[in-house]
């Protein structure tokens, strides 16, 4: 619930200029004018000066204060981001540009500090088609308004969300906005009105038309030539009428004709007069234009041979087909959704980023379309979902069933056993006490005789426990990551070579890398002139940096034999907006495609432990580092018992 000094700043700030008596801010926040002083003097004396002016007019709002106290109370600047952030956010907020000694003065740094600033900016900001002029030492930030807004839901997304709810307090919004609260109204309309909408897509409504509310509130407004009779027809119209009403009413601000057009648009591209949790695989034709299925069904045939999985079922490929039809919807409206999840998907789940990527790819290359990191990650729910789903089969721990005879109680227990974990655990035979000569050849023994084994063993009671199951569940998973360790391992070190090992080397950056690297392995016949090209496309559709690390790698199958070249260096490589100390480019002949999602998924363990890299870093030499890999494999198991 927002604060009563927070609401009382609110109303003045949006009545902006006009004296607002003491007994009307009383009836507005249900206390006695005494407490509305106590309130003004409260905020008063954060402040070098006033910011609630006061005369026998009432009280008004000093708008220059006010951003200064807001800059000082919602701008904790801590981090070179923030900082950055900060000067974007006074760049999109200041029409008329920003002075540098200003945000030098404002931000606590040089002036020098401000410049490499401005130069991280202009990165962030010419990826929205937005450009820094310079006139001496004023900055200004020109461009499209709707662009800017689309930066600001970038930053606001990457930055701001706390279990997928926007915070109460975001640096890039001058005013104060319950996010919950607008974004439990506007699901309500959408009930009302029989308008389906999942969280992510509510999400995204709701941040779109909050900036929109805060940039008419800061006099930025939209100003493109519409014809609403384009969208009179839409189903969502009316719909977005209420809710074009209600937000003219709460935040006492008037919705013109083109933004009333843009916010129908999102709330189109982002809601359904279909309830898709009815949709199955018997009745969807019914639902979806056939041309979607069809593309459903081919990238997810791509996807199961290029990665070897398993099948995907029915029912994944049906809630998938309505995610195409909605993509290319949004495509055609020129539209892309945000995802505030990307950083940490991309980050924490490569493997399967990156079958979102080779899907991208799929259609950049079929359909000429390209996707935005946050559609990726969209993708890779779905691919998600099918993981934790379908865990690819392994092979199950084998078994000895080791017991004392009592009238084949044992065999009750066994099934048991076997009913519970039918997935993870095989019984190869059951042996009695007195009949010990059978167990070198199995992986596990499980018995009711506490007895010295000398392999694997779990001692179970009589009549089995909770507990009993966890130490055959714990033990058995302990066992089959200790194999597939070692097969991995094994297999792995198979793909490093002392010819593909870079230590410290002279080249500095992204783009002097992949063309040494790549030079290099066409060279030593690994793979052919097309890797180059393939590897620069994998990079366009999304950086394979993440932390200090890159992992360069292709989605086609263009290398002649399977690799992974190492650059280990001890001064960071400039890799897109990265600083990355260990680049890992990894290539996969056809043959070994199938443990690739393994190796992958190894690889990047490893990779993405920041203590990890400052070992590996100092590797004297090759095999050195090949040493450390080992170390760190095993590590990775025994950290997971």
């Amino acid at each position: 619930m927002k604060k009563k000094p927070e609401k009382l700043l609110d109303y003045l700030v949006q009545e902006n200029h006009r004296w607002i008596s003491g007994a009307r801010l009383s009836d507005y926040l249900a206390v006695s004018t005494r407490q509305v002083r106590k309130y003004i003097n409260a905020i008063n004396m954060d402040g070098d000066h006033p910011i609630i002016l006061s005369s026998k007019k009432g009280y008004k709002i000093d708008l220059d204060e006010y951003h200064k106290y807001i800059t000082q109370h919602k701008n904790n600047i801590e981090t070179p981001s923030m900082r950055i952030d900060y000067i974007i956010q006074k760049l999109i907020l200041e029409k008329e540009g920003y002075n540098v000694f200003d945000l030098s003065e404002e931000l606590y740094v040089s002036i020098s500090t401000i410049e490499n600033d401005l130069k991280q900016a202009r990165h962030i900001i010419n990826d929205y088609h937005l450009v820094l002029k310079r006139d001496k030492d004023l900055i200004r930030l020109e461009g499209d308004e709707k662009k800017k807004r689309n930066l600001m839901s970038w930053l606001i997304s990457r930055d701001s969300y706390n279990h997928f709810v926007l915070k109460d307090e975001v640096r890039l919004l001058t005013f104060h906005y319950e996010f919950w609260d607008f974004r439990t109204t506007l699901r309500d309309i959408f009930t009302k009105n029989d308008i389906f909408v999942n969280d992510y897509t509510l999400n995204n409504v709701a941040l779109h038309l909050i900036i929109m509310i805060d940039r008419i509130r800061n006099h930025c407004e939209l100003e493109d030539d519409i014809d609403l009779k384009k969208i009179e027809n839409l189903p969502q119209y009316t719909v977005a009428l209420q809710i074009k009403d209600y937000i003219e009413s709460e935040y006492h601000i008037s919705v013109s004709d083109t933004e009333f057009y843009n916010a129908a648009l999102v709330i189109c591209n982002n809601t359904s007069m279909i309830d898709y949790s009815s949709i199955t695989p018997l009745n969807i034709n019914q639902f979806i234009d056939e041309k979607y299925i069809q593309i459903a069904h081919k990238v997810i045939r791509d996807v199961e041979k290029y990665y070897c999985l398993d099948p995907f079922d029915e029912d994944f490929i049906s809630k998938f087909t309505i995610h195409i039809k909605n993509l290319f919807n949004r495509i055609e409206n020129n539209y892309s959704a945000t995802n505030p999840l990307t950083h940490k998907i991309k980050n924490s789940y490569p493997l399967i980023y990156d079958i979102a990527v080779f899907i991208a790819q799929e259609f950049k290359r079929d359909y000429q379309i390209t996707l935005t990191e946050d559609e990726i990650t969209f993708i890779a729910f779905h691919i998600g979902s099918y993981f934790e789903i379908n865990v690819q089969s392994h092979s199950k721990v084998v078994c000895a069933f080791v017991y004392a005879d009592y009238y084949s109680f044992h065999q009750n227990t066994m099934d048991k056993i076997t009913k519970r974990f039918d997935n993870l655990i095989t019984f190869k035979y059951a042996v009695p006490i007195d009949n010990l000569t059978r167990l070198n050849d199995v992986d596990l023994i499980i018995s009711t005789i506490d007895i010295p084994f000398t392999q694997n063993t779990v001692i179970i009671h009589p009549f089995l426990t909770d507990q009993d199951m966890k130490n055959i569940e714990n033990k058995a998973n302990r066992i089959i990551r200790e194999k597939k360790n070692k097969a991995l391992k094994t297999y792995l070190m198979n793909f490093f070579d002392e010819k593909l090992f870079y230590k410290n080397p002279t080249f500095t950056n992204k783009d002097d890398a992949l063309k040494i690297l790549c030079s290099d392995l066409i060279k030593l016949d690994y793979t052919n002139e097309s890797f180059y090209e393939d590897i620069l496309m994998r990079e366009k559709m999304s950086s394979t940096a993440f932390n200090n690390v890159a992992v360069p790698h292709v989605l086609t199958q263009s290398a002649k034999t399977s690799f992974v070249s190492i650059i280990i260096s001890e001064e960071p490589l400039i890799w897109d907006t990265h600083k990355v100390y260990i680049v890992a480019m990894v290539g996969v002949h056809k043959d070994s495609r199938k443990v690739f999602s393994e190796i992958f998924e190894s690889l990047i363990d490893i990779l993405g432990e920041p203590l990890n890299i400052k070992d590996l870093i100092k590797s004297e030499n090759f095999y050195d580092f090949i040493d450390k890999i080992k170390m760190l494999m095993d590590k990775n198991v025994e950290e997971t018992r």
